[in-house]
């Protein structure tokens, strides 16, 4: 192994998926009542009280990673004459490539003998996991890290990213639509849906007429325009709706099984955004996946 793959916790990877590769993970920080905590995978902290609590209105809020994060994180490989391979949430809706980057230079001068690529996936969540785990796959077969990271830039347009949530307001407060028009939705029980546009935004893409319905246009989002379907892995992330998640993957599985698909609870930076209820799927879709 020449290069260590790292990553944020915005990528949102199971234990499981983490421990097994050895994948170095990054913490975000989040608050709530004003008290800082991290987390870097969704079993380490507890997602139901965390999406409860936020229906009670408690305050969460989310930060900026700061450059010396990463310098913690990434010393110990460069000491053991490690390059480094660091995929970063979307700069589209987080500051972590901005910092990773900054981090980068300075180490490096340090570390001259060293090389760290930055790479922005232009993704998040599970769409940024897709691509960590694309790496390892890309390292596996022998490729080099800049082989590895060309690799992953030329798959970005094809990571798929669907979500609906189930409170207009938390939306809201992020800036994706107006506090007048969440409340409207939110009374008329109007689901909006959203994706993860090609360049690493956010963006609405539609909106349905109840919660039925939004779980069924995201299974036909996968229908539509997965691309090798029964030869992939899907993620599922749900914001404390595990019984709407099983529902999800019971519908993707009727019409083209995917090769696996894991459900889990979104991270707590991201699910801070997101809310409680919401639901997103994430996969690797055709040339128009980030059009459609």
């Amino acid at each position: 192994m020449s290069f260590a793959v790292v990553t944020d916790s915005l990528a949102g990877l199971p234990l499981e998926e983490v421990a097994s590769r050895g994948l170095v993970v990054i913490p975000l920080s989040y608050y709530m009542n004003g008290e800082e905590h991290t987390c870097q995978a969704p079993e380490e902290y507890d997602s139901a009280a965390f999406f409860r609590a936020m229906k009670q209105r408690v305050e969460v809020k989310t930060s900026m990673i700061p450059p010396q994060r990463f310098a913690e994180y990434w010393e110990p490989l460069l000491q053991s004459d490690l390059d480094i391979l660091f995929l970063s949430a979307s700069s589209g809706i987080s500051s972590s490539y901005q910092s990773a980057s900054i981090a980068a230079r300075q180490l490096e001068e340090s570390y001259p003998e060293r090389k760290i690529r930055v790479v922005d996936t232009l993704s998040s969540t599970l769409g940024e996991g897709l691509l960590v785990l694309r790496a390892f796959a890309l390292r596996e077969k022998g490729m080099s890290l800049d082989e590895t990271a060309d690799t992953i830039l030329s798959l970005r347009p094809y990571i798929a990213h669907y979500f609906t949530v189930d409170d207009l307001l938390y939306i809201s407060r992020g800036g994706r639509v107006s506090g007048a028009k969440a409340l409207l939705g939110t009374v008329l029980g109007i689901k909006p849906l959203l994706k993860g546009d090609e360049h690493g935004h956010i963006v609405m893409n539609g909106k349905v007429r109840g919660r039925a319905a939004s779980i069924k246009a995201l299974a036909e989002k996968f229908d539509k325009i997965a691309r090798y379907p029964g030869d992939q892995t899907v993620f599922i992330a749900h914001g404390d709706c595990r019984q709407d998640a099983e529902t999800l993957a019971k519908l993707i599985q009727e019409k083209n099984p995917p090769k696996k698909i894991i459900i889990t609870p979104f991270d707590p930076t991201n699910g801070a955004h997101a809310g409680p209820g919401s639901l997103a799927i994430f996969f690797e879709g055709d040339e128009h996946a980030r059009q459609h």
